[in-house]
């Protein structure tokens, strides 16, 4: 074939991927972010590595605590009792059940006086304008929805119908602040129904006082603009006093075509690792450079451990079989695996060594990072470490540890049955 104007004809298949848009479009690209400098995990060199990466660094004067399970609906509901001037809600997903009641109920018995503006993105939230933006509106709050999908227009685009918000926020007066790993669920609880698995969900949240609750609320406020809600009022950004001796800092991420925020905030942190790097992943399907990172820490010597969702988790099957389409490699390079069993696993977290943890939102998905509004409080305090820590141990006792020798001698119907590729996939 001639060439046209002396420029060479393209290769047969770039061509097609260009006529058929985006469907060639793979995110594991050879030059994706990969950190090899040794990174210290605490001090101000990892403040100054994390703030080049994502422009975020671990500032002083925090008092954090991990809140879990049923726990989360407790401490939801704490902040809303206490609350003087301002409450501030965003929730990836808002369903009935008795968590919903609770929430419903103190917020329509706040104090008098305190503004309230709540944020739902409706993909995962069906019966929320019907049902619970009625409550809402009738007990004084503000609502909105994030990226509606029927506005002015249907809206059927595929891309925008992805383009969600996975973040879940709740600040209370500009200087307390909740972020962990899912929205407002039919259960928080564990307890007898852990070992049945029936409805139960497993979560964890980080609480936070200091100077890092002005980045939760600045997160709040860029998507309750985008939904149309207005810029809130100075004094929702109060100035925050030192409360303690944790370094904090929240890292707010946009889905991003190329490199998210999410991604960058896990490399730095997993470079960090010198003894021990522990996952829980609600979502686990990592690009290549994730799986490269996590090798190398095994191969130097660290405790990498991943614990994700088992057979009880409530999503597809393809969800499941595209994270376990990732094992092999991971397994056959130290990498230690687990499955969590009782209970559907929404949990989020990092921890790595003695003194660095991440709770939030984020999935170890390209779609997620692509697509999803992600955020995670990144702490530096050896006491939250060491809760984090136990918790781990606790999960890995209802876990089922995946095995390299037995991973390795499966079936061939398991081999292909695991082999889907992570773009059919999608986790919220």
């Amino acid at each position: 074939m001639p060439s046209l104007g002396g420029v060479k004809p393209l290769p047969h298949l770039l061509l097609a991927c260009l006529l058929l848009g985006t469907a060639c479009i793979h995110r594991d690209h050879p030059q994706a972010l990969r950190v090899h400098e040794d990174l210290p995990a605490s001090g101000p060199d990892l403040s100054l590595a994390l703030y080049q990466s994502v422009g975020v660094g671990l500032r002083p004067g925090h008092v954090v605590e991990l809140v879990q399970d049923e726990r989360i609906p407790q401490s939801v509901e704490a902040e809303i009792r206490q609350a003087r001037e301002s409450l501030h809600l965003l929730v990836s997903s808002w369903q009935p059940g008795e968590a919903s009641e609770r929430l419903l109920r103190a917020l329509a018995e706040r104090q008098p006086g305190v503004v309230c503006r709540v944020l739902v993105d409706a993909f995962e939230s069906p019966d929320f304008v019907d049902d619970m933006q009625p409550r809402l509106v009738q007990a004084g709050c503000e609502v909105r929805t994030f990226r509606p999908l029927i506005g002015e227009t249907v809206v059927f685009d595929d891309e925008r119908l992805k383009a969600r918000n996975h973040r879940q926020l709740v600040i209370r007066d500009g200087r307390s602040g909740l972020t962990g790993g899912s929205g407002v669920g039919p259960s928080w609880w564990r307890g007898e129904k852990e070992r049945t698995g029936a409805g139960t969900w497993r979560d964890t949240y980080v609480h936070v006082e200091g100077p890092a609750v002005r980045q939760l609320q600045q997160a709040f406020a860029r998507d309750w603009l985008e939904a149309g809600g207005g810029l809130l009022p100075e004094s929702a950004f109060p100035r925050l006093e030192p409360q303690g001796e944790a370094r904090a800092g929240f890292v707010a991420s946009t889905g991003s075509p190329t490199l998210s925020h999410s991604e960058r905030m896990v490399q730095v942190l997993a470079a960090s690792a010198r003894r021990r790097l522990w996952l829980t992943n609600a979502c686990f399907i990592p690009t290549a450079a994730t799986v490269d990172t996590l090798i190398r820490k095994a191969q130097e010597g660290v405790d990498v451990r991943i614990l994700v969702p088992g057979l009880l988790r409530g999503d597809s099957r393809g969800v499941l079989s595209a994270q376990r389409a990732t094992y092999e490699r991971l397994l056959a390079n130290g990498v230690r695996l687990w499955e969590y069993q009782p209970a559907s696993l929404h949990a989020s977290t990092l921890l790595v060594d003695e003194r660095l943890t991440a709770v939030g939102s984020t999935h170890l998905e390209p779609q997620s990072n692509a697509m999803l509004e992600e955020g995670a409080l990144v702490v530096e305090d050896p006491q939250l470490a060491r809760a984090l820590a136990e918790s781990f141990e606790r999960d890995l006792r209802h876990a089922v540890e995946v095995r390299w020798e037995g991973w390795r001698q499966r079936g061939v119907f398991d081999r292909f049955s695991y082999q889907l590729p992570p773009s059919v996939t999608g986790c919220r």
